[in-house]
């Protein structure tokens, strides 16, 4: 089951052109950032055309798995929102089985989907932030 991660200043994010996907960086301490823009035209919140493109950063800290999928190979279609959280992550609960008692998969980890234009990308990490880069209408 997935839940849809809403953003205060955009609301829900939903639909194949919601999230455009320009650069993504990694780092050697398990974090990566990605890099784009938010199609305003669908996000719940954003009703000023000055906003079509919202540029964003994204980062995620403490990576498990990263995992990037073509958005025309990947398996599940049906879904609530271009940003979601996995509840009760089957792939979590394998890590944990996996590495009992080990130190390296916490409490915190989740399980985040991202739907963008060209790839899906699931990613486990203990936390996120987002940055929007400019809302012309200050919400």
């Amino acid at each position: 089951m997935n839940e849809p991660i809403i953003i205060e200043e955009l609301g829900l994010i939903y639909g194949r052109d919601a999230i455009f996907l320009d650069k993504i960086e990694f780092d050697e301490t398990h974090s990566v950032k990605l890099i784009g823009e938010f199609n305003g035209s669908l996000c719940e919140n954003v009703n000023n055309e000055k906003d079509k493109y919202i540029p964003y950063e994204i980062s995620f800290k403490g990576i498990l798995e990263f995992k990037m999928t073509e958005v025309d190979f990947y398996n599940d279609k049906n879904y609530i929102s271009s940003f979601e959280k996995v509840i009760d992550s089957e792939r979590i609960s394998e890590f944990k089985n996996l590495y009992d008692g080990d130190i390296k998969v916490k409490d915190s980890h989740e399980h985040f989907i991202f739907h963008t234009y060209d790839d899906v990308i699931e990613i486990i990490a203990c936390e996120f932030k987002l940055t929007l880069k400019t809302l012309h209408n200050n919400i």
